[in-house]
């Protein structure tokens, strides 16, 4: 399944001492007989009534209207927002009113146009995703609603004969994911689609920002955090417990992480070398190891998560479920095992490897389940499964406080976010982020329910909120002691801020406060930290500006991403996986021993791969953190 990108029109209405929660759309708007035309709105009106629909905390609103879009996983309602839904929209549209073929025009929306096995996503639409579960519905008028009615009318004719198809189309484009939270009406979506075409008059006037125009590195502090927290990391904590690593000499031996996936099978790799593969050639950079570590048998969707050990990597997508999970010691052992999950993205795991979750209800589950052979399928109702469907969003990042024992208390996060569902042409480009003035992050905290992970965890009361102007794409560090968002600025992200996240408990409830700490000017999309809370990875797609050597007018044609990470310790910032043209290195994460896995989309064989590589491992060894 593809991920909802533009998850906007919610709102949560809390009420009372007691903070109850219930769902309102972002905005009330005249019934739905008797509303006046957007047709007739002057430009003033027109804008004033799309912005207070989105939510836009610009706009004056009614005493009993919730002030925004609050709900976790909301995109910020700012100009830079809307300008690049307005652009997709129109490419879409373009698109659609071109010469191509039927076929054509529904493969455009898919996450990779060139391989029909993967999902939709909203992201090739922009604000159309508001309006496609519309489609010519009954409350659908032509003459009321005339541009929601022409866009289901040209949706409607391009699946015409496919039924099934464009009931999976809809799903997929489905704005809010979740179930619970109502959608726009069709007059709402009339309003707002009318304003896009308009060129969406007044924005600029109604929301004035000032947003942050330079970014200056700041590396001193961050290789004092690293050295600071140098035994008392969860990769110092992971090493103190002898946690085995994935393929790895057994941590009595005491081995370098280098020697980590050199086993053989009859005088082979198992897990070959990028340099002993004729289409890897050149990935590893900088004098270090990368190694393909599964060929995946189906498209993923979304980003690639894998275990504190390094056992078991995860993904949306797969065959059977909507989610996967793939058993590398399966891989090692010559077998191929996938676990599929009724769930659809945004994996996550645990660093103390005892734990997991997935959106799609926030579904959270003790690691063991997945270890056990006979598991081939999780629906979230084993024993071993706990709901935390009150902390629901997307994008999350979680954390985990250290402590001495399995029931430690840990952290999800949400920010404000750009969606990035893989691209992969010479078009790619870094996702543009899209906080704003109002950006904040939630934290929510879940404790457990017994004395292992097996007996669950709840979420404890409200979130935290904590404002974030101009910073989103928020990921935070395994420990929960820091975090790093991309720095929104006018066209582009300008960086990553780095800040502590200091927290203490009061009255029975975690209370955070953030305060700067440094920051790394780097092109990138969303970032992630090393369990030593000493590196910091993401992946680039190219612009031509990037491109040297004899392959150049390849990679202008066919387009590729990279994979940089940047060392606090010694402040460099260095591209680790170089990908050859029409190829893309996606979704870095570390595993607790600093290996670092990622996934490779190969545009020119519609193949997928997970990757790991050395780089963070010999950077280590070669300048220790002091």
């Amino acid at each position: 399944m593809s991920k909802t990108g533009t998850a906007l029109f919610l709102s949560v209405l809390v009420s009372g001492a007691s903070a109850s929660v219930g769902v309102v759309a972002c905005s009330s708007t005249p019934a739905e007989e008797g509303e006046t035309s957007a047709s007739n709105l002057s430009e003033d009106e027109l804008a004033t009534e799309a912005l207070k629909i989105m939510g836009a905390k610009q706009v004056q609103r009614e005493s009993n209207d919730q002030n925004g879009c609050s709900f976790t996983g909301c995109h910020s309602i700012n100009p830079l927002t809307l300008k690049q839904w307005k652009g997709q929209f129109d490419a879409a549209m373009e698109y659609l009113a071109g010469n191509h073929t039927r076929e054509d025009k529904i493969n455009y929306f898919r996450q990779n146009p060139n391989d029909p096995r993967t999902g939709f996503t909203p992201e090739r639409m922009g604000i159309m995703a508001a309006g496609a579960h519309l489609s010519l519905g009954a409350n659908v008028n032509p003459t009321r609603h005339p541009e929601a009615y022409a866009q289901g009318k040209a949706l409607a004719e391009v699946f015409d004969g496919q039924d099934d198809l464009y009931k999976e189309f809809r799903k997929e484009m489905l704005m809010p994911v979740l179930p619970d939270y109502p959608r726009l009406t069709a007059s709402q979506y009339e309003v707002i689609l009318t304003w896009f075409k308009k060129g969406m008059p007044k924005l600029d006037e109604i929301i004035q920002e000032n947003r942050p125009t330079t970014c200056v590195d700041n590396f001193e502090p961050l290789r004092g955090h690293a050295i600071a927290v140098k035994s008392s990391n969860w990769a110092a904590q992971n090493r103190a417990r002898k946690l085995a690593m994935f393929a790895c000499p057994t941590p009595d031996q005491e081995a370098s992480p280098t020697k980590c996936f050199t086993q053989q099978r009859e005088g082979r790799d198992v897990f070959p070398s990028s340099e002993e593969t004729d289409f890897a050639k050149g990935w590893a950079q900088d004098r270090s190891t990368v190694r393909i570590l599964r060929a995946l048998t189906f498209p993923n969707s979304f980003w690639l998560r894998s275990s504190a050990d390094g056992r078991f990597a995860a993904t949306g997508g797969g065959q059977i479920g909507g989610a996967q999970a793939i058993d590398l010691q399966a891989t090692l052992d010559g077998k191929d095992r996938d676990v599929g999950l009724e769930a659809n993205y945004d994996p996550d795991f645990f660093p103390d490897n005892k734990a997991f979750m997935f959106q799609g209800g926030t579904k959270f589950c003790a690691q063991s389940l997945l270890e056990k052979p006979t598991t081939e399928r999780v629906n979230f109702s084993e024993p071993e499964c706990s709901s935390l469907s009150t902390a629901s969003g997307l994008y999350q990042t979680v954390g985990q406080k250290l402590g001495d024992n399995s029931i430690s208390d840990r952290f999800i996060l949400y920010s404000v976010w750009a969606g990035d569902s893989g691209q992969y042409s010479a078009t790619a480009r870094d996702t543009q982020p899209r906080a704003g003035g109002d950006s904040a992050i939630k934290i929510y905290t879940a404790i457990a329910l017994g004395n292992d992970v097996e007996e669950g965890y709840k979420v404890q009361g409200e979130p935290a909120e904590i404002p974030t102007p101009y910073r989103g794409d928020t990921m935070m560090a395994r420990s929960g002691k820091i975090i790093g968002s991309r720095l929104a600025g006018e066209t582009k992200s300008l960086g990553y801020a780095i800040e502590s996240l200091d927290s203490m408990v009061r009255d029975g409830k975690y209370h955070f406060t953030l305060s700067p700490l440094g920051s790394v000017c780097m092109a990138g999309n969303k970032a992630n930290f090393s369990f030593d809370e000493r590196f910091l990875a993401t992946h680039h797609y190219n612009e031509p500006s990037d491109y040297e050597g004899d392959d150049v007018e390849a990679y202008k044609d066919k387009g590729s991403s990279d994979v940089w990470v940047a060392d606090f310790v010694t402040g460099r910032k260095v591209k680790v996986a170089k990908l050859n043209p029409g190829q893309f290195a996606l979704y870095p994460h570390f595993r607790s021993d600093g290996w670092l896995y990622f996934l490779v989309v190969d545009h020119n064989t519609s193949k997928y791969y997970v990757v790991g590589s050395d780089w963070a491992v010999r950077q280590s060894e070669a300048t220790p953190t002091p």
